[in-house]
């Protein structure tokens, strides 16, 4: 694999302000992340999937890239169709964030934009899934005092502690 063969990482390079020093990180499309609860509120839905990083298959929450000309609202709705099978008029939004953070400033300048979703009605039945070229997840509903068990996922634990402080 060659450098050209990268379809989502671009690699950047700038001198450091004040010291000189060559400073390399990635540009990188920002991102949703959107914990999806139950109507009760004592469940959640995370999905499985393998990830690199990891060497292995992870628990998180649905999560996706905002597109080029997408809102990150728009993302969402995607998104949660794509990796859920739930429709807008599926769910309420419990938690919009105020501006997106910044995921790891040193190395990318991506940023995440999480969500809070709560079911209408947990009899709701979801659609069929339309996942991505390459994505193989599937989606689990855990309690919500398993989570922190369960994922080592960032985002995941920290939608998870926004959740828990909205009550």
């Amino acid at each position: 694999m060659t450098l050209e063969d990268l379809k989502f990482l671009k690699i950047a390079i700038e001198k450091h302000p004040t010291t000189g020093i060559t400073l390399e990180y990635l540009i990188k499309q920002n991102a949703i992340g959107a914990l999806v609860v139950n109507s009760k509120g004592d469940k959640t839905l995370l999905v499985k999937q393998y990830r690199p990083g990891i060497g292995g298959d992870m628990y998180e929450i649905p999560a996706g890239l905002i597109e080029a000309g997408e809102s990150a609202l728009s993302t969402l709705y995607r998104e949660i169709e794509e990796e859920t099978g739930y429709l807008p008029k599926d769910y309420n939004i419990v938690y919009t964030p105020k501006k997106p953070l910044t995921v790891s400033p040193g190395y990318t300048q991506e940023k995440l934009y999480i969500y809070v979703i709560q079911l209408k009605d947990d009899s709701i039945t979801p659609k069929t899934l339309k996942l991505d070229e390459g994505e193989d997840l599937t989606g689990t509903w855990f309690n919500i005092d398993e989570i922190e068990e369960i994922s080592q996922d960032m985002k995941t634990i920290l939608a998870l502690n926004i959740f828990k402080n909205l009550k």
